[in-house]
């Protein structure tokens, strides 16, 4: 017997279970964005028209996310979610999400949203001092995230003191 088929299937096998990992993390990023909606107050200039998430280099996260949100609102706010494929694509919305690979434009993004009141989501390590608000990391082999209180506030909106206590790491 050849050990090269049983390669082949074992790299299959390896490859499969990978993607399923993906799309669970893909589905719980998704809802954790959407759940984060509930747990923020933005001021008024971002209470009219659509409650824009945008998402910049993960189109299967936007995806799922487009999903999850389908029909809701935000109080009286259709939700409307945006995969954006460059950073000028990005402009006034009150959620994005900024995948790993494109973390590097997190301070030309600061620059493009203007000081609008925007909740500004990572998921790369270091990315709470560079201005984002949450941040996704891995811990034991579970998504969990950590928030830095002065980038909510200086991005001009306001958390419920239960989102700390969700927290896995709160920095002031």
């Amino acid at each position: 017997m050849s050990i090269r088929p049983v390669l082949i299937f074992l790299f299959f096998f390896f490859m499969t279970g990978l993607l399923k990992l993906q799309a669970q993390e893909e589905k719980y990023i998704g809802l954790f964005v959407y759940n984060f909606t509930k747990y923020f107050d933005w001021p008024e200039v971002a209470k009219t028209g659509n409650f824009r998430i945008q998402v910049l280099g993960h189109q299967s996260v936007a995806d799922e996310l487009a999903r999850i949100t389908s029909g809701k609102k935000i109080g009286a706010q259709n939700i409307l979610v945006e995969n954006v494929k460059t950073v000028a694509e990005i402009n006034k919305c009150q959620m994005v999400f900024i995948g790993h690979w494109h973390s590097k434009y997190l301070p030309e993004i600061l620059s493009t949203l203007d000081n609008y009141p925007t909740l500004i989501i990572t998921e790369m390590e270091g990315m709470l001092d560079n201005g984002s608000a949450i941040n996704f990391i891995i811990r034991d082999g579970t998504i969990k995230f950590e928030l830095k209180t002065s980038n909510v506030t200086s991005h001009q909106l306001k958390a419920d003191q239960r989102i700390r206590e969700l927290a896995y790491r709160v920095v002031e």
